[in-house]
């Protein structure tokens, strides 16, 4: 019965110090935020000559905040914050080509600028000079306006790399969100 005891105990020691591996939930307790609860977050400037890009980053970055609820969205006239975003380059990088030599995979970077500031007081309590993600998406096989390209292959390959683009976007966004919140 003792040994049975001293397995017992063994093991509900083991499952109890297993949860103390040094994680935890992340906090968002960024000093600099303390007693703020609004953010606005304008329109971003579009430098390159990817169309639409603005309106992307600008939903990818208000959804984040509306999402997590920590810093409510609201007007640039009524906000504690405003976040301002400049979407600076694109770039396209192949990945996977055909035997012809068309591009069938793209990696594209877009680089931006993040600055926030007090609204009152324009002082800048976080900025990012050049913040540059990348995502890859798949083309099809006729993405050349070829004579065998096909209207609807075109349009497919647009919708992929507009998604792409929605993807690199939500993840920029949750990344400055975190870092903003968590304060690095």
């Amino acid at each position: 019965m003792t040994t049975t005891r001293l397995y017992v105990w063994g093991v509900l020691l083991l499952v109890a110090f297993s949860g103390a591996c040094g994680y935890r939930i992340a906090r968002f307790d960024n000093p600099e935020l303390e007693g703020i609860s609004t953010i606005a977050i304008p329109y971003f400037e579009n430098k390159t000559y990817e169309p639409g890009l603005d309106a992307l980053f600008t939903y990818a970055f208000s959804n984040k905040f509306i999402s997590t609820g920590r810093l409510q969205v609201v007007g640039v006239d009524e906000a504690d914050l405003v976040l301002r975003g400049t979407i600076k380059r694109v770039e396209y990088d192949s990945l996977a080509m055909t035997s012809d030599k068309r591009a069938l995979e793209w990696r594209i970077w877009v680089t931006t600028q993040i600055v926030v500031e007090e609204r009152k007081t324009g002082r800048v309590l976080w900025k990012r000079g050049t913040l540059r993600q990348g995502q890859e998406y798949r083309t099809t096989d006729q993405t050349e306006l070829l004579p065998g390209a096909t209207t609807d292959e075109l349009q497919l390959d647009e919708a992929a790399k507009r998604q792409a683009f929605q993807k690199l976007a939500a993840d920029m966004a949750e990344q400055v969100h975190d870092g903003l919140l968590q304060g690095f």
